[in-house]
């Protein structure tokens, strides 16, 4: 209870940072919503005037080289954030990373390695696993594979029923200002194999499906050895088996 108060940074101003992450990370005791960097100018100095947030840079670069920053979250593209987090890893600042932490090995591996050389933690927002009702199923299924009493675990079939995930949001009070958010390099991120036709609906995909893969980890304490086998996904790219 003595420890200085974490500083933390904050690198994003779009929608699930407004609505979810500042809003938390501003009334966490014992840390302190320091800095905040946004490409935008004007979003970024209205949303730093709501949160108290002092500092204000550009680019998440100018905030990795932030002496004072010790943890930072990140909320930007599917195929950008885990570009962000590693250079804020490789920085030395922890991170905390929107899911999914990447959209190919070859990019999750360059982040792990950016960790490695920066001597930081990275945490990827999963966020189910805090859910009540999914802790109540993980100390039920726990048990089962202690005891032995259901038998055997040999299948296991996820769901995901995402509903209004929305429903009782305040979305009046999101400050937008019209500024364009820059252009997010996609393509050089992506597995080389993919065809092109199928980006989109391939990064929804890992988007959506990530929770199911590890929430599965997770309750069935599997978490090096499970892993997806085949996808059959609908035209839409985002439901399917």
């Amino acid at each position: 209870m003595d420890a200085e108060p974490l500083a933390l940074g904050y690198v994003g101003c779009g929608f699930m940072a407004q609505q979810v992450h500042l809003p938390n990370l501003s009334s966490i005791p014992g840390s302190r919503l320091t800095t905040l960097a946004e490409a935008r100018p004007l979003l970024a100095r209205q949303v730093a005037a709501r949160y108290g947030i002092r500092k204000v840079y550009s680019s998440h670069t100018e905030l990795a080289h932030d002496p004072e920053v010790q943890a930072v979250g990140v909320s930007a593209g599917y195929a950008q954030q885990g570009e962000i987090a590693a250079d804020l890893l490789r920085a030395g600042k922890h991170v905390l990373v929107e899911k999914p932490m990447a959209v190919s090995v070859r990019q999750a591996e360059r982040i792990l390695e950016a960790a490695r050389e920066g001597g930081s933690k990275l945490m990827v927002a999963y966020m189910k696993r805090y859910d009540p009702g999914n802790l109540l199923a993980h100390d039920l299924v726990s048990e089962w594979l202690r005891t032995g009493e259901m038998g055997r675990v040999v299948y296991a079939r996820s769901h995901g029923f995402c509903g209004d995930w929305l429903y009782g949001m305040d979305r009046a009070r999101m400050i937008t200002t019209g500024e364009p958010a820059p252009p997010a390099p996609l393509r050089e991120h992506l597995p080389g194999w993919l065809p092109e036709e199928h980006q989109e609906g391939y990064v929804g995909y890992l988007q959506q499906y990530t929770h199911n893969l590890n929430l599965l980890r997770w309750l069935l304490g599997v978490e090096d050895e499970a892993g997806v086998r085949a996808v059959d996904l609908d035209p839409d790219g985002v439901t399917g088996v």
